[in-house]
C-alpha cells in the first residue's frame, strides 16, 4: 500500500511539519507494508532529523503563495505542479494532501489524472480563508467538495469551515474530526541542555511564531499586568524572530512596562530546549485570537505537547484551543482580552497546588491522545475510501 502525502514541511518548526511527521510514521506503525512518498512544497524550514531515511521524499511542489501570482504564472505552476503530482501518483493508492490549500487543489488535481481518491487534512486559517477570499472562493469551495474525504484537526475549525461555505457546506458523509495528538513520552525524559538561562526560575513560556494571530501580544499584556504581583517570574517567548513591527511592538510593550529585563525572546530552539523550557515552565501561555486578516488557531498542537510535560496551559475561547484544553482540568480557557489572561495568569502563578493538579491531569490526558489512535481512524478513512 503506496500513500502519497502533500506538505510543506517536515520539520519540527511548526505544526503542520509535526503533524506531518508524527502522523506518517504512525501509520507505518500501523500497517505493515505502507509505502511512503512525499512531495514538499519548499524547505522553508530543515527537515527533522528523525525523519526516516527510507520515506521517498521530493522538493516538487510551489510556493504555498502561488496561487496569488499573475495568472501566467500561476497557471504554469498549478500544471506542473499537478503533472509532477500525477506522476507521483500513478503508483501509489490514495492521496494525502497534510497542507492546506492550494496545496490540497494541487493534490486533486494530480490525484484526478491518475484516477486516485484523494483525502485532505484541514488544520484552521489556510483552509478556512481561501473560502472567504473572492479570488480563491470559487476554486477553494470546488477543490473541497471534490475530496473524497476531509479530515478537520478539530471540531472548532470544521464549524468554521462549513459556516463559510454557507449554502455550499460539505455533506457529513465527507467530513471527520481526528483531533491532533501528541507523542507523550516524548516530553518526559529530562533532556541536557547545559546552563540554559530559565533553570532555576520561576517562569512562564509562550511557543509560536511571532505573528499577531499566535496572540503573543495577549500572553504578554497578561504577564505584564500581574508581573509585580509576582516579582519572581519570568515570561519566555519561544518562537522565529522577524524584527518586524509586531516584533517591535511586544518589545515596546515590555519596556514601557518597566519589565524589559523579565521578558525574554529566545527565537526558535532545539527540540531538546523546547521540551526543558516545557517541563520547567511553571504554566504553558498561548493565547491565539482572530487576527484582521482573519487568521485563527486551528487547533494548537503545543498545549497537548504542555501537557505531557506535565504543565497546564492557559488559552483563549473562540480559538482551537477549546479542543485541545480541557477547561478547568488541563488548563484554563479565557475570553481574548489581556485583563482576562491576566486573571488566569495570575490564579495559576500564585496557587502552586493547582498548578500540580492540572499539571497531573494534562499528562494523563495527553498520554492518552495518541498518534497511533489518530493512524487507526485515518487508515478506516483511507480503507473505506479505497472499498468504493
Amino acid at each position: 500500500m503506496k500513500v502519497l502525502f502533500l506538505t510543506d514541511s517536515l520539520s519540527d518548526l511548526d505544526g503542520v511539519g509535526r503533524y506531518a511527521h508524527r502522523l506518517i510514521a504512525a501509520l507505518e506503525r500501523n500497517r505493515p507494508g505502507l509505502e511512503v512518498h512525499v512531495l514538499l512544497a519548499r524547505k522553508h524550514h530543515p527537515t527533522s532529523d528523525s525523519v526516516p531515511k527510507h520515506w521517498t521524499i521530493d522538493v516538487a511542489l510551489p510556493p504555498d503563495w502561488y496561487f496569488y501570482m499573475k495568472p501566467l504564472r500561476f497557471w504554469v505552476w498549478r500544471i506542473l505542479a499537478g503533472w509532477k503530482t500525477w506522476r507521483a501518483a500513478r503508483s501509489a493508492v490514495i492521496v494525502h494532501a497534510i497542507k492546506d490549500f492550494p496545496h490540497s487543489m494541487t493534490a486533486l488535481d494530480g490525484a484526478r489524472l491518475a484516477g486516485k481518491p484523494c483525502i485532505a487534512t484541514a488544520h484552521g486559517t489556510y483552509t478556512v480563508q481561501p473560502v472567504k477570499d473572492p479570488r480563491t472562493r470559487k476554486r477553494a469551495t470546488k477543490t473541497y467538495h471534490g475530496f473524497a474525504r476531509l479530515i478537520s484537526v478539530s471540531q472548532y475549525t470544521l464549524n468554521l469551515l462549513q459556516r463559510a461555505l454557507g449554502e455550499r457546506a460539505l455533506p457529513t458523509s465527507k467530513v471527520a474530526v481526528i483531533p491532533n495528538c501528541v507523542d507523550a513520552e516524548h516530553y518526559v525524559a529530562t533532556r541536557d541542555v547545559g546552563d540554559a538561562d530559565w533553570r532555576g526560575r520561576d517562569f512562564v513560556v509562550t511557543i509560536g511564531e511571532v505573528k499577531e494571530r499566535k496572540g503573543l501580544h495577549l500572553a504578554l499584556e497578561g504577564f505584564l499586568k500581574v508581573a509585580a504581583e509576582h516579582p519572581t517570574w519570568h515570561h519566555y517567548i519561544v518562537g522565529r524572530l522577524s524584527g518586524d513591527d509586531y516584533e517591535r511592538r511586544l518589545r515596546g510593550m515590555a519596556q514601557d512596562a518597566g519589565f524589559a529585563d523579565r521578558v525574554h525572546f529566545l527565537g526558535n530552539v532545539t527540540e531538546d530546549q523546547k521540551v526543558d523550557l516545557l517541563q520547567r515552565a511553571g504554566v504553558f501561555l498561548h493565547t491565539p485570537v482572530t487576527a484582521a486578516d482573519g487568521g485563527f488557531e486551528g487547533f494548537g498542537l503545543v498545549y497537548l505537547e504542555a501537557n505531557a510535560a506535565g504543565t497546564p496551559c492557559i488559552g483563549t475561547l473562540d480559538s482551537g484551543a477549546i479542543d485541545a484544553i480541557r477547561d478547568e482540568r488541563t488548563g484554563l480557557l479565557v475570553e481574548q482580552t489581556g485583563a482576562a489572561t491576566a486573571v488566569a495568569l495570575s490564579r495559576l502563578m500564585g496557587d502552586a497546588d493547582l498548578r500540580a493538579r492540572m499539571g497531573q491531569a494534562g499528562r494523563d490526558h495527553a498520554g492518552t491522545q495518541t498518534w497511533d489512535t489518530n493512524a487507526l481512524e485515518v487508515l478506516a478513512i483511507y480503507d473505506q475510501e479505497l472499498g468504493r
